[in-house]
């Protein structure tokens, strides 16, 4: 084969598949010329051999690629033709993709194919067309043949930041804790470098340690030193980078600002400004600020984390006192809650624990928290007359007329400081001035001399009156203090009024005292408090509430005594107490100053305590000698001497002394001491 077709000749009577190979002139170039090969097909007839004519063509154009942004107007860019042009009047025409708008042109008689206008990938990368070959009458000179035309990418576009959002960590986040992800696109072709993006964080504001690290294929951004400490820096900002080409310096770049805010936590335990405080409060007034005591924390102010907890942890047993918070200026407001009595206590020393209202930060439960201490000194006012007790008990026995206008009871008024009956009492009324005046009295029993405050039946008391209340009649005695004038018109201490409460008892006596409930107790050595509480079989007004005593101790002045409710009591030892065993004697009286016999005693001892409050110690009271053991220890001990005087018979001379038949040397006697 010398060109670009090769003819074969085949007997009619013979069809057969002819397989073709070209080899190359001597073995060293290919004798085939071309992109095409040609094959014409050849008949035998009966009568002879001859030339068969052309039945059909397919032409076959690979597939172009363009650039993109690339000027074609004047570069054919393909070009279609049929061998029937050599015959024939052929025209050429395109459809397809771009051929209506113009993009796609096409010589109709040469076959040239040209792009008007530069191509771009982002907007479309792929256009379909065929090529038309037609006879001047229409008809196909040739099937339609593809022309697939790919734009190629050129690094036209730069990366673009998606949304980015604001980030958020908590201050102490160990390295590697993932924070934000920051994402940008590239509309180049992604299966290019054109479209790989790299990311690097190229700025941080404030400056100094990098406090984060970006992982430059993905944009995920991570804690990169865990020193991140609100307290300190509560905002980052960084300048990010995206740089296509997979960050090479020649690829296109943007860059974002990204924030960061740095979270809270409770890493930071709130302290007072001072460590100790001292308040004062007036006796006989109560729900009224005693202090307020600032809390420092430096956390997030308005957080929970920087609101502070107040607790009283010790000295308020008694319930005396309350502490809230202020949640806009995070003070502790410490209230008196109920009066207290400056002849039953004059100082109070309160322990005083402050928190957070949030758990504290795992960093932070190593730290030990400190209490202050408060100490309230109560202020002695002066106080006007009062009735001890409130109700004074009178017992009768229903029947007895010589009763009538005798002294069954006195009943005067008190200082309320000194507890002394008051010498300047009186009470103002239109027949004139008395010192005291019976008030409430509804079957008129009663008469009070006004002087004297004795008091006298006017009838006979009677069980069945309509007026006694479980047996008990009830009426009252009204005194008022002078006061302290300097004139007719300024008093400065100014009048004063006391109501005592007189209760008839018909029948029942006051033949019970008041005993202690429990007389062995464990104390904790942190604590140094008992609670007593005691009970009294007499009704009303023969019970509570009682009035406690400490009446020896080794130092009973180390002992304060304060007030619970009617039937209990809280002793505080005012010194620390070492472990051991103690013994408190108390005297317990009930409202009409009744007691038992002898004092009461109040067991109880010392011991370091468990976690949970318990105390360690299992054991009972350890007995001690007294006198009568002492004097029979003695005795036991005169008793061996004597025996042993008898059984020994010693001689002057020599040096043994002889006990009957035993020998003993004289120099291995001990002296009997």
């Amino acid at each position: 084969a010398r060109g670009p077709t090769l003819e074969l000749l085949f007997l009619a009577s013979t069809f057969q598949t002819v397989h073709i190979s070209l080899l190359p002139a001597n073995f060293g170039t290919w004798v085939t010329r071309g992109p095409k090969m040609v094959f014409k097909e050849a008949e035998a007839e009966a009568v002879g051999l001859r030339k068969l004519r052309r039945q059909k063509r397919e032409w076959i154009i690979p597939p172009k690629h363009l650039k993109e942004n690339y000027d074609y107007k004047d570069t054919i860019i393909a070009k279609i033709r049929s061998d029937e042009e050599t015959r024939s009047s052929i025209r050429y025409s395109l459809t397809g993709e771009g051929v209506s708008e113009g993009l796609f042109v096409v010589d109709a008689k040469k076959g040239f194919v040209r792009v008007t206008r530069k191509l771009d990938r982002e907007k479309k990368s792929f256009y379909s067309l065929k090529g038309i070959a037609e006879f001047e009458n229409g008809t196909k000179a040739e099937k339609d043949i593809d022309l697939r035309i790919f734009v190629d990418d050129e690094n036209d576009c730069r990366p673009q930041f998606v949304i980015i959002p604001v980030g958020f960590v908590n201050e102490s986040s160990p390295s590697g804790t993932f924070v934000i992800m920051v994402n940008a696109t590239d509309d180049d072709d992604p299966k290019t470098q054109n479209a790989k993006i790299a990311y690097k964080i190229i700025e941080q504001q404030p400056g100094g340690n990098l406090m984060f690290h970006i992982n430059w294929e993905t944009g995920a951004i991570y804690v990169n030193l865990p020193t991140l400490d609100r307290e300190v820096q509560d905002k980052y900002t960084l300048i990010v980078e995206a740089r296509d080409l997979d960050g090479d310096q020649k690829g296109n770049a943007v860059t974002a600002t990204v924030t960061f805010n740095v979270l809270d936590i409770n890493d930071n335990i709130p302290q007072l400004e001072n460590s100790s405080y001292e308040g004062s409060v007036e006796e006989n007034r109560a729900n009224v600020v005693v202090m307020r005591i600032k809390a420092l924390d430096q956390d997030l102010v308005g957080s929970d984390n920087w609101l502070a907890v107040f607790t009283i942890e010790a000295g308020n047993e008694a319930g005396y006192f309350s502490i809230t918070t202020d949640p806009k200026t995070n003070e502790g407001i410490l209230l008196l809650n109920k009066p207290l009595d400056y002849e039953e206590v004059k100082e109070l020393h309160l322990k005083v624990l402050v928190s957070n209202k949030a758990e504290y930060h795992i960093s932070t439960t190593e730290v030990q928290q400190k209490t202050y201490t408060v100490k309230i000194k109560v202020k002695n006012q002066p106080e006007g007359p009062m009735f001890r007790p409130r109700v004074k008990a009178v017992n009768i026995t229903e029947g007895i007329k010589t009763l009538i206008h005798t002294v069954i009871a006195t009943y005067p008024a008190v200082d309320g400081d000194t507890f002394e009956t008051v010498k300047n009492v009186r009470f103002v009324s239109p027949s004139g001035f008395y010192l005291y005046v019976k008030g409430r009295d509804p079957d008129n029993w009663l008469k009070i001399n006004e002087k004297t405050a004795e008091i006298t039946l006017n009838k006979l008391p009677d069980r069945e009156s309509k007026h006694l209340k479980n047996g008990t009649y009830y009426a009252e005695i009204i005194c008022m203090t002078a006061g302290k004038c300097l004139n007719k018109t300024y008093c400065y201490v100014p009048s004063q009024t006391a109501t005592g409460t007189v209760a008839i008892m018909v029948e029942d006596t006051n033949d019970h005292c008041p005993e202690l409930v429990q007389t062995l107790q464990s104390v904790c050595t942190d604590k140094s408090i008992l609670y007593i509480t005691a009970h009294d079989a007499d009704p009303e007004p023969n019970g509570p509430p009682f009035e406690f005593t400490v009446v020896s101790a080794d130092d009973s002045a180390a002992w304060g005594v304060e007030h619970i409710n009617d039937t209990t009591a809280l002793l505080r030892a005012h010194k620390p107490l070492w472990p051991g065993s103690y013994q408190l004697a108390v005297n317990v009286r009930d409202q009409q100053g009744k007691s038992c016999e002898h004092s009461q005693p109040v067991n109880f001892h010392v011991c370091t305590c468990k976690e949970d409050g318990t105390c360690s110690w299992q054991g009972k009271p350890k007995a001690v000698f007294g006198a009568p053991g002492v004097s029979f220890l003695l005795l036991g001990l005169l008793l061996l001497l004597c025996e042993v005087s008898t059984l020994v018979k010693a001689t002057t001379g020599g040096g043994v002394i002889r006990t009957k038949d035993l020998q003993i040397p004289r120099q291995q006697l001990y002296p009997l001491y």
